[in-house]
């Protein structure tokens, strides 16, 4: 599709656009950790302390024992969860 002379594509809800999982966690050595979507008690919890507009965009570090939670697109973005979310 074309809009204004530019091509514009676009891209399903459910296509995996943010499929790319691994990202650094600085709680991990800053090694490359898989990073999932937060569940809805996390969630709350992020939205808490960053907002509506942003909360979306953290992911939680999927490592086993990391509380690491951050903003998808910038990794020095972020903050650990409590520790009652082990």
């Amino acid at each position: 599709m074309t809009r204004g002379g530019l091509s514009v594509r676009r891209v399903p809800a459910d296509s995996g656009a943010m499929a790319d999982s691994s990202k650094r966690c600085q709680n991990c050595g800053d090694s490359m950790q898989n990073f999932r979507k937060l569940q809805a008690d996390e969630f709350d919890y992020v939205l808490s302390r960053v907002g509506r507009a942003e909360a979306g965009n953290y992911r939680r570090c999927d490592n086993g024992h990391c509380l690491r939670v951050q903003h998808y697109f910038k990794y020095g973005k972020g903050f650990d969860l409590p520790l009652s979310f082990r």
